[in-house]
């Protein structure tokens, strides 16, 4: 008997699911056992964008050394992915694309979701160092979000993550009508650099008088300071507690600069989602390929908690109702892996 049949009962079953978004890195980890959800463990690491940080490599790596049948789902970036109302591969050509250069899964209810070769192949060039073993769609994550809000009228579903941007024109039993995945990063990169430049001319400004008021205010003050030869012995003291003080501020500081700089940032998103949005849908009301039906909300999953007033400035630039909910991509991406897992199970491939 196989060495590893034979060790498999005693271990654990591992799905470790990974979201990479802008410069955060969310993972969740579900143990599973006999069919079982044991346990699930919660993550996060801060990143550069689009990186997967080497504090995450070495949790996973971690668990991996305990558990030997661990795996890593993870989500396809592909600018080229997609999905289409249909299950059959001449429409596939319709909409452009090569069944022989894809990988694709139909679903019921008639659609099917796709991602490049290529696509794939990236994915598992950036998990180099853990291996991605399941590489899901959005498009998957995004229904399985939506499905419990179906109704008979049509909505369109918005999966937001700061990175990327994933939507779906769907009701109760029709399947996925219409979808599309964008890019905001870029975008947003592009419009920021001259913006945050104009910010910054404006803020020199202003600390060169804050620094002259500063400076005129620490002379007013210095007859109010003890004398330091008489108190020698506080010298170290007196050090420390400017050390802290300094310390303090400069941390503020930062997190005041990281808090506007996402303020920005997701205000320039909203703009770039709402032009996008509003071609989508153009593109589905007007394109013969899609069964298109009037829309009359907008569903906002908010993964990574972006204010819900800046959100609501979709609505303003739309004139659709929007409602607004939270999600757990990592989550979702450690159950769809298990599924995954299992399928692969009964083929005997894992």
């Amino acid at each position: 008997m196989n060495l590893m049949k034979m060790i498999r009962p005693f271990f654990a079953t591992v799905i470790a699911g990974i979201e990479v978004d802008h410069k955060l890195c969310s993972i969740a980890v579900n143990f599973y056992r006999r069919g079982q959800l044991l346990e699930t463990q919660i993550k996060e690491f801060k990143t550069n964008p689009g990186e997967l940080p080497i504090q995450a490599v070495r949790y996973i790596k971690k668990i991996r050394a305990k558990n030997p049948f661990t795996y890593v789902s993870t989500l396809s970036y592909s600018i080229t992915q997609g999905v289409i109302n249909s299950d059959k591969e001449e429409d596939f050509q319709k909409h452009g694309v090569n069944c022989n250069e894809i990988v694709y899964k139909r679903f019921d209810n008639n659609w099917s979701v796709y991602v490049p070769n290529e696509g794939v192949a990236e994915t598992k060039k950036r998990f180099l160092k853990l291996g991605a073993d399941f590489v899901i769609s959005p498009f998957m994550i995004l229904y399985r979000l939506a499905k419990d809000t179906f109704q008979d009228s049509c909505k369109l579903y918005v999966l937001f993550q700061r990175s990327n941007m994933t939507l779906i024109v769907t009701k109760q039993d029709a399947g996925v009508l219409f979808g599309g995945y964008y890019v905001l990063e870029s975008e947003i990169d592009l419009g920021l650099s001259v913006v945050k430049h104009s910010l910054s001319e404006d803020e020199d400004d202003i600390r060169k008088t804050d620094i002259e008021s500063d400076l005129q205010n620490e002379l007013s003050s210095i007859e109010n300071v003890v004398d330091l030869e008489s108190e020698s012995s506080n010298d170290d003291e007196l050090i420390k507690v400017l050390k802290n003080d300094e310390g303090d501020e400069g941390s503020h500081e930062d997190d005041e600069e990281s808090s506007k700089g996402d303020d920005l940032d997701d205000f320039s998103r909203i703009n770039t989602a709402a032009k996008f949005i509003q071609s989508a849908l153009n593109e589905f009301y007007s394109n013969e390929l899609y069964n298109s039906e009037f829309i009359n909300q907008i569903v906002i999953f908010n993964p990574h908690d972006i204010a819900q007033e800046t959100l609501q400035q979709i609505q303003q630039i739309t004139m659709l109702e929007v409602q607004i909910l939270s999600c757990d991509i990592s989550k979702e991406l450690a159950n769809l892996g298990y599924e995954s897992y299992k399928f692969f199970e009964s083929k005997g491939q894992v």
